[in-house]
C-alpha cells in the first residue's frame, strides 16, 4: 500500500519536473497532476481497483506518426497515435533521472517511431518493459511495430500479452484487431472490435478505426465465412448490430440496386433484426430492398418497415431521407416534403445532403 502511494507521489513530482524543463503544457501538467492526486488517494484508502490505463489518453503532449500497413489488401495507412504522459501502477522511477522515467523513456520511443526508426522505439519499449513487464503502454506499441516490421509471430504474442495486461486498454484492442484481421482471423478480430467499443476508446483513436474502414471489412469476413450455413442471429455472426448492418451496405448499396448480393444483405439484416427488431439502418435499409423488388406484398412489407425506422428514430437523417423517397414514389408529396424539411434541421452528412436535393428536385 505504501509503495503504491509512494510511487504516485513520485510521479506528481516527476510531472512538476517535466513542466519546470518546459516538457509538459500547463494544461496537461492539471490534467495529470489530478488523475495522480486521485490515485494517491485511492493508494491512502485502500482503494486498488484496476488501474485506468488510458488516463491522461489523448491529453497529453500527442504524437501522430501514420505508418503505412496493408492488411489483406484493404486496409491500408494505419496509425499510431498516443499521449504521452500516461501510468500504469505496474511502472516503476528510478529516482529522479529524468533519463530513466518510464514517462520519458515512452516519450522518447514515439519520438524514435516519429523519425521513423521503428527499431530504435522497440529497444526502448524493451528498457521499459525491463522495469515494467506489464506496462499496457509498451506492449501495445512495440507488439504494433513489430507487426509493421512484418514480425507478426513476435507482435501476436506481444499484442496478447497487451489485452491480458490491460483488458481494458483500447490502443492494445485495435491493435491486435487489426493483426488478427491480418493473418485470416477474422473471428478473434471481430471479438477484439467489441472489447475496443467496450473500452470507450478516445474519439481520435475511433475515428481512425471508423476511417480505414476496418469494422465493415471485418464483418464482411465474417459474413463470408458464415454464408455457407444457415445464420439467424447476431450471435451467430459474432458481430454488433452496426457493424453488420455496414458489411450488409456494402454486400448491397441501394442507390445501385443491380449491383452486389442482395439476398446475402437480406439475410444480415434479418439477423440484426431478430436480435434489435427496432434497429434503425436494418428497418431502413432492408425495407428499401424489398420496396424495389417489384413484387407487391414484399413493396408493402418494404415500406411497412421504413415507416417502422422512422417511427424508432425520428432524428435519423437516413431515415427521413429514404422516407421522403418512398413517399415520392407513392405520390404522397406532402409526406415528402415534411421528411425533406425536417432532414434539413439534423445537420446530415454531404452524401445524404445530396441524395435529399436529388429528391426535392424530382418534387419539382
Amino acid at each position: 500500500m505504501d509503495d503504491e502511494r509512494e510511487f504516485w507521489l513520485e510521479s506528481l513530482n516527476d510531472l512538476d519536473e517535466e513542466l519546470d524543463a518546459g516538457d509538459l503544457e500547463p494544461e496537461d501538467h492539471e490534467v495529470l497532476s489530478r488523475s495522480y492526486t486521485r490515485k494517491a488517494a485511492e493508494a491512502l484508502r485502500g482503494d486498488q481497483g484496476p488501474s485506468d490505463v488510458s488516463e491522461g489518453g489523448g491529453r497529453g503532449r500527442l504524437i501522430a506518426v501514420v505508418a503505412a500497413l496493408v492488411v489483406v489488401g484493404v486496409v491500408a495507412g494505419f496509425f499510431l497515435a498516443r499521449a504521452v504522459g500516461s501510468r500504469h501502477s505496474g511502472d516503476t522511477i528510478t529516482g529522479n533521472d529524468a533519463v530513466s522515467s518510464v514517462p520519458t523513456l515512452l516519450r522518447n520511443a514515439e519520438e524514435s517511431a516519429a523519425a521513423g526508426d521503428l527499431a530504435e522505439a522497440i529497444a526502448i519499449y524493451d528498457r521499459v518493459l525491463e522495469r515494467s513487464p506489464s506496462n499496457p503502454t509498451a506492449l501495445a506499441y512495440k507488439g504494433w511495430f513489430l507487426a509493421l516490421e512484418g514480425r507478426e509471430a513476435e507482435a501476436a504474442d506481444v499484442l496478447a500479452d497487451a489485452v491480458v495486461a490491460a483488458p481494458d486498454y483500447p490502443d492494445a484492442r485495435a491493435f491486435h484487431a487489426i493483426l488478427l484481421y491480418r493473418t485470416g482471423d477474422c473471428s478473434g478480430a471481430a471479438d477484439e472490435l467489441v472489447a475496443f467499443d467496450a473500452a470507450n476508446p478516445p474519439e481520435f483513436i475511433n475515428q481512425l478505426v471508423e476511417s480505414q474502414g476496418l469494422r465493415t471489412n471485418i464483418a464482411l469476413c465474417q459474413i463470408a465465412l458464415q454464408a455457407p450455413e444457415r445464420f439467424r442471429t447476431l450471435s451467430d455472426l459474432g458481430l454488433a448490430a452496426d457493424d453488420a448492418v455496414a458489411a450488409a451496405r456494402a454486400l448491397w448499396d441501394p442507390t445501385t440496386p443491380d449491383q452486389g448480393d442482395p439476398a446475402l444483405a437480406l439475410r444480415v439484416y434479418e439477423a440484426v433484426l431478430a436480435d434489435q427488431p427496432d434497429h434503425p439502418g436494418a428497418l431502413i435499409y432492408s425495407g428499401v430492398m424489398l420496396t424495389q423488388t417489384g413484387l407487391d406484398d414484399q413493396i408493402a412489407e418494404g415500406a411497412r418497415r421504413i415507416f417502422q425506422a422512422v417511427d424508432a428514430a425520428p432524428d435519423d437523417p437516413e431515415a427521413r431521407l429514404w422516407r421522403a423517397w418512398l413517399a415520392i414514389g407513392l405520390g404522397q408529396t406532402d409526406q415528402a416534403e415534411a421528411d425533406l424539411d425536417h432532414l434539413d434541421t439534423l445537420n446530415p452528412s454531404p452524401e445524404i445532403a445530396r441524395l435529399a436535393a436529388d429528391l426535392r428536385f424530382r418534387l419539382g
